[in-house]
């Protein structure tokens, strides 16, 4: 039994063979002394001394050794793998329609800079099918609020806090550039005429405190950044809500703050790149001031969609809106049956393939977010969860 058991632990069974030859060894010397040559035992003696000691290794085995490569009773460890994004804010949703469905990136799963973590993970969501995890948080890329998804050549593209650019492909995050706006606070937009990412405004509220008006383009096939200087623009903000109309080839932006003048806005502007200006909108009415709020082009009835957000004094809104950008009217949408309650610091996106808004995460305040996922059918006008 002694032999068996050295020549187990010297074929490597366990992940800390040297140990365990050790004990082993210390347990033969044992057994040897107190019972003389172990060939005399009885039948049932020797069952039990052998029960004995293979529990003996059992205990070494989970507790001693520490490895998880070597189990003892044959039967695989269950998978720890996510089935789906952790609760958080401040993360993004681009739709994915080269790729199918749309991609989650990143978020913090409390206050920035507080005691939120930032969690630079990859989804891709597909309605009907939920999650799958494209990529965990190992790589760590550093914090960011720019994300969005090149149609053109079907890959997610990331603009980090430091200006770093980002793309997503074979598998990895790749630096694509590190000429790019240094910026907190903004949304990217992906214009598919042009095959170009846009931004605007942004701040540096966790240094200077500036608040930004600039309009900056991304264009993928050359990796670089270019700022456009325009006669008229929105005024300096940050937290805005922005999407791309594809029909009428405009960008079209909303709301938003800046915190050094004590502004809150509703305000609604749209963007041409191919004519390089700004125009300000004049629709009759409008959604109420407020920040952290997204916005979706939904390609099914020609519109803007704009859900949620937070006034001044960060209570947050559970109201959906319908922006026409052809007849300039907002109006609001009341949908009947279950919908998201009041929330912000959520991601939302129209998965064009599938011909819905997906709505993720968010919450009620800073210290509690949710990973709900909730679909809008502009079909039927309905919500749904999941």
């Amino acid at each position: 039994m002694v032999n068996w058991l050295q020549r187990t632990a010297r074929r490597g069974v366990i992940g800390c063979e040297t140990r365990c030859k050790r004990e082993l060894g210390w347990l033969g010397t044992i057994w040897i002394a107190s019972r003389g040559d172990p060939r005399a035992y009885s039948h049932t003696e020797g069952i039990k001394r052998a029960t004995c000691v293979l529990s003996l290794i059992s205990v070494w085995l989970a507790t001693g050794c520490g490895s998880s490569s070597v189990g003892v009773t044959g039967s695989p460890s269950p998978s720890t793998a996510p089935t789906a994004p952790v609760a958080r804010g401040y993360s993004w949703l681009a739709d994915a329609s080269g790729d199918g469905g749309v991609y989650l990136f990143g978020g913090f799963t409390g206050p920035p800079r507080k005691n939120g973590k930032w969690i630079p993970d990859l989804w891709s969501f597909r309605y009907g099918n939920g999650w799958q995890r494209v990529a965990s948080s190992a790589d760590q890329l550093p914090e960011g609020d720019g994300v969005g998804y090149d149609l053109n050549s079907s890959k997610p593209i990331y603009l980090d806090a430091n200006g770093t650019t980002w793309t997503f492909e074979s598998g990895t995050w790749k630096q694509t550039g590190t000429s790019g706006p240094q910026l907190h606070g903004i949304h990217l937009a992906y214009d598919s005429k042009a095959d170009r990412l846009l931004t605007f405004g942004g701040d540096h509220i966790f240094t200077d405190g500036t608040f930004f008006d600039d309009t900056w383009v991304y264009d993928p096939g050359a990796a670089n950044w270019t700022k456009r200087h325009q006669a008229l623009s929105p005024s300096a903000r940050s937290y805005y809500a922005m999407a791309y109309d594809a029909k009428a080839d405009r960008l079209v932006l909303f709301g938003g703050e800046n915190a050094n003048h004590g502004d809150y806005f509703a305000d609604t502007w749209a963007y041409s790149f191919g004519t390089d200006r700004w125009t300000q909108m004049r629709p009759k009415e409008s959604p109420p001031p407020r920040y952290y709020s997204v916005m979706a082009y939904d390609s099914v009835r020609d519109r803007m969609l704009l859900f949620g957000g937070a006034n001044l004094a960060e209570t947050p809104f559970d109201d959906l809106w319908a922006y026409d950008l052809g007849r300039d009217t907002w109006s609001e949408l009341k949908p009947t049956g279950p919908r998201p309650t009041a929330r912000a610091w959520h991601a939302m996106a129209f998965d064009n393939e599938a011909g819905v808004l997906v709505l993720f995460g968010g919450g009620r305040t800073r210290d509690k977010y949710t990973n709900e996922v909730w679909t809008f059918d502009p079909r039927t006008e309905t919500w749904s969860r999941g």
